[in-house]
């Protein structure tokens, strides 16, 4: 049987790319709790079956591929990432351009960068679109052949979106029956909006979802690059020299919170086009310190489900926006005063100014 050139590729150098995850999750697994920890890895252990994200688990089966996965994680524990070996050449594990120059043509996309706590992270999946959108060029995956833990449903590089219906359909999945424990509202709302029939086979119900929530996912890319209040290399810098700390958390959910709010963010398109659905499950997602930082957006809400008042969410992303610059600003004016001399002075005002007044 003769093989295509996307299985020549992958016979080639994804049994590194999956080294790579093992690698990544076995230095950073403590980074999760407990119970985050083995959400993430009864995500994998269906995801790595081809199974849906609705599946009921065989409890057994799962705790033996838990237990599996921890002695993997041992066995790579300390080793180096490998580099790729690509059709006679070898590239760095982190070299994502010149990687995906070789394998795009073939149907395949491959991301490696350093996610939350300056965590390692890769992916390896199948291109199903690609298009022009807004100045970005926009690809999209759905099969994954490798993921880390560490799973966003897209990330940019530079010009280029990359949007993954994988992750998302986990996401997704993992919000409708956190309700069932939780209540929480802004969920429950998003799925009347929706029309969610809990009486109804979940597959077609959730594939409509995530083909709509993409988009938001796709407006939050473009909101945050186009942002220019967090410079992409000044933000990295700070997360470099803070890494897991209070104030690592802050800067991220700050810097997501400035792409939502902007005028090209997925806020304003959500407000313009009236998608409750979609706002209520924006409001799902600002949690933890984002939750503190904009407390005004989780108050709208409750206004909103009584008013229906779309000109007050804009009024609401506006005042956001307007406090979240100022904050941004004043973080960079610490940092011209401050760094690189001081980080210790510098984190000692951060967390008076930025931290104490929201006691985290």
């Amino acid at each position: 049987m003769l093989l295509s050139d996307r299985d020549r590729l992958l016979q080639e150098f994804l049994p590194s790319v999956l080294k790579n995850c093992w690698i990544s999750d076995a230095a950073h697994s403590g980074f999760y709790s407990l119970c985050g920890l083995f959400l993430r890895l009864k995500d994998q252990f269906l995801w790595e079956k081809d199974l849906p994200p609705w599946t009921e688990t065989d409890q057994k089966a799962l705790l033996e591929w838990i237990e599996a996965r921890e002695n993997l994680w041992l066995s790579h524990l300390d080793l180096p990432y490998e580099n790729l070996s690509l059709q006679g050449r070898v590239f760095g594990f982190l070299d994502n351009q010149r990687i995906n120059d070789r394998i795009l043509p073939s149907g395949l996309y491959y991301g490696a960068g350093l996610g939350r706590g300056l965590k390692p992270t890769f992916f390896l999946g199948e291109v199903i679109d690609r298009r022009t959108f807004k100045g970005y060029t926009v690809i999209t995956l759905d099969r994954e052949y490798a993921s880390d833990l560490l799973v966003t449903p897209a990330v940019r590089r530079g010009r280029w979106i990359i949007l993954r219906l994988s992750p998302l359909r986990f996401m997704l999945w993992g919000k409708i029956q956190e309700i069932e424990h939780l209540e929480r509202e802004a969920t429950k709302a998003a799925l009347e909006y929706y029309g969610w029939e809990w009486d109804q086979p979940p597959a077609a119900q959730l594939e409509r979802l995530v083909r709509w929530e993409i988009e938001s996912v796709l407006y939050h890319e473009i909101g945050e690059g186009r942002d220019r209040t967090l410079p992409f290399k000044f933000w990295t810098g700070l997360l470099g020299l803070f890494p897991h700390s209070r104030l690592e958390l802050y800067l991220r959910s700050l810097r997501d919170l400035l792409g939502d709010t902007h005028p090209a963010g997925p806020l304003r398109h959500i407000i313009q086009n009236r998608k409750a659905g979609s706002w209520a499950f924006y409001v799902s997602n600002v949690k933890g310190i984002a939750r503190l930082i904009v407390p005004e957006i989780i108050a709208a809400f409750y206004e909103f489900q009584r008013s229906r008042d779309w000109a007050a969410i804009e009024n609401t992303r506006r005042i956001s926006r307007r406090r979240l610059i100022a904050q941004g600003l004043r973080i960079r004016d610490l940092a011209a005063t401050l760094l690189p001399d001081h980080p210790g002075r510098f984190q000692q005002a951060f967390e008076q100014e930025f931290l104490k007044p929201l006691k985290i």
